[in-house]
């Protein structure tokens, strides 16, 4: 006797499941056949206002605990021997995980998962309200962000997700709050907290980016609502109140490429020249021998920078300490009298 079996119809569980998010949000789901399936299970075109975006994405969905790690509330899919077909497939390719004992699905960017990790076998993802692929989730974060637009979020929501341990929730709020609520003095406040609480690990450079538009730089391109007066006070009185311990974490987020034009340490570098107190935070941070040699030198370069000849005598004693980089640096003030970061 023909057989029912169970694996059967946990994946047309997560097919329907799939198909009634899109269908309800009333984009169109186009089912590919199995006997057609080489790693995508549907074509998803995405419908706005009952009008097409001309934009389609593919999916390949999986259902069953097996894709499930419920110790680290995460996702798996099996790459397999389908890196190369999804690596040069001509749309962008998703993966949607339904997890029957949740009722609920998560999803990722395959494409840019394999282009973060090549070297990885397994797709592994952590489950988060940014990545659950509901009714809600599709409308409000999944199809925005596809149509790279800012994720439609209420204030108080991106002020949880910018709130919270994860790494995606993280960067959605960030987003959102600079971007749809520039001018709530709140989000200020929320984004400097969290350049001051969080880890250096924890914390996206697209964060000093942002922050760097208060002091702005000739290399932010911004198009967005204009900050008025209010909102400029505000976030320079935040900034003020930055520690030592906070422009130490800024100057390491400079990498080896340095202080240039277009680089983070060009949004590190206008957000210290900033501060009323530059002057004496820069000279703690040179001065402290707990900080790596290479923070201390950003520091010095900022600060000959801001103070030219009169940085001197600081440079100097770091350059007796054994930095070259400042002994340069005394060496170019004592010839030019300045240093030009961005010529």
């Amino acid at each position: 006797m023909p057989k029912n079996k169970k694996t059967s119809s946990t994946a047309k569980a997560g097919i329907n499941n799939v198909r009634t998010v899109v269908e309800a949000a009333n984009s169109l789901f186009h089912k590919i056949d199995q006997e057609n399936d080489l790693g995508i299970d549907a074509i998803i075109e995405l419908i706005r206002n009952e009008t097409p975006t001309h934009k389609q994405l593919a999916i390949q969905i999986k259902a069953g605990e097996s894709y499930y790690d419920r110790k680290s509330d995460s996702c798996l899919l099996p790459v397999g021997d389908h890196l190369d077909y999804w690596a040069k497939h001509p749309l962008p390719v998703y993966s949607i995980v339904y997890i029957p004992s949740l009722l609920l699905a998560n999803w990722v960017d395959i494409k840019h998962f394999l282009k973060s990790n090549p070297n990885s076998r397994t797709i592994k993802f952590k489950r988060s309200r940014a990545n659950t692929f509901n009714l809600a989730g599709f409308e409000k974060i999944f199809t925005p962000m596809f149509l790279n637009e800012v994720p439609d979020l209420s204030f108080e929501e991106s002020a949880s997700f910018l709130e919270s341990t994860d790494e995606f929730e993280n960067f959605i709020g960030m987003m959102v709050l600079f971007r749809k609520f520039p001018n709530y003095l709140e989000t200020w406040n929320l984004l400097v907290q969290t350049l001051k609480e969080k880890n250096t690990s924890q914390i996206s450079p697209k964060l000093i980016y942002y922050l760097a538009h208060i002091p702005w730089h000739p290399d932010i391109w911004y198009r967005g609502e204009a900050f008025t007066t209010e909102t400029r006070e505000y976030a320079q009185d935040c900034f003020s109140k930055l520690t030592k311990a906070d422009i130490t974490k800024l100057l390491s987020f400079v990498g080896e490429e340095g202080i240039s034009r277009g680089t983070v340490g060009q949004s590190v570098e206008a957000i210290i020249s900033s501060l009323p107190n530059r002057r004496l935070l820069l000279e703690d941070v040179i001065a402290n021998h707990t900080v790596p040699m290479h923070t201390r030198e950003v520091a010095a370069l900022i600060y000959a920078y801001c103070e030219k000849q009169n940085s001197i005598p600081v440079l100097t004693k770091l350059a007796n300490e054994g930095s070259w980089y400042a002994q340069e640096l005394v060496k170019v003030l004592h010839e030019s009298g300045w240093i030009d970061l961005y010529m």
